[in-house]
């Protein structure tokens, strides 16, 4: 009798490098190995050496200094995007983790979730549309169009606007996230902006509690307005 594969058996050992593209690109940030080294807080020597294997797999192309999925490619990059949002989900809605410890825990469990497993995931779920930070699952029944957002430092002061994506490298900030989910700043939270001092510093009321941002953390929550 066969069986399936897990992840763990198949996963591609530059898989790490394969995420961190997509999200990277998600991001609108340059396709080359110096954003990934930065990115993934790993050394250059080691962007080659495994971006080199990925293109002699032929999952990436490359285009000067410019690197590009290839079809086999993006499909490997989407599937690993994908398990781990759910993942994040999975953790917060269903075992209660910590919203903020979520995206580093699913690192960990994306790499053991076959393709049963998600599966269920979806149906367990409701095949969520965004992760828990806002960002697109891909391959959801329910898209998630974040397009039309903005930034949250471009807001004017006095508006109202309703919080829905960080961007991924906030995640990756334990941190931060603690200090976003402490002040209550999760997407879907409503935020008034009360202020914007000489140095692009946010006043903020969030959940009728005042809280005061900076203009880097700013830059990276993704709002939608509201109409009047």
């Amino acid at each position: 009798m066969t069986t399936d594969a897990s992840p763990a058996e198949t996963r591609h050992p530059g898989a790490d490098y394969l995420e961190a593209l997509y999200e990277l690109e998600e991001e609108g940030f340059p396709m080359v190995q110096a954003e990934i080294a930065r990115w993934m807080g790993v050394s250059r020597a080691s962007v080659s050496e495994h971006v080199k294997r990925l293109i002699g797999d032929g999952l990436l192309a490359a285009d000067g200094r410019t690197l590009s999925f290839t079809e086999a490619g993006r499909t490997v990059a989407i599937g690993l995007v994908r398990r781990h949002r759910l993942a994040e989900h999975l953790l917060i809605d269903v075992i209660g983790l910590p919203w903020h410890q979520a995206h580093q825990e699913a690192e960990v469990w994306e790499r053991v979730i076959s393709a049963q497993v998600e599966e269920r995931l979806v149906d367990i779920l409701g095949d969520p549309g965004a992760c828990p930070h806002g960002n697109p699952i891909p391959g959801s029944s329910n898209e998630v169009d974040v397009t039309a957002l903005t930034a949250l430092n471009a807001v004017e002061p006095g508006s109202t606007v309703t919080l829905r994506r960080l961007t991924e490298d906030l995640e990756l900030e334990l941190p931060v996230m603690r200090f976003l989910e402490e002040s209550g700043l999760m997407p879907g939270v409503e935020i008034e902006v009360d202020g914007i001092g000489p140095d692009g510093s946010m006043r903020l009321t969030v959940a009728g509690t005042s809280v005061a941002l900076g203009t880097d953390l700013a830059d990276n929550l993704w709002v939608e307005p509201h109409t009047a």
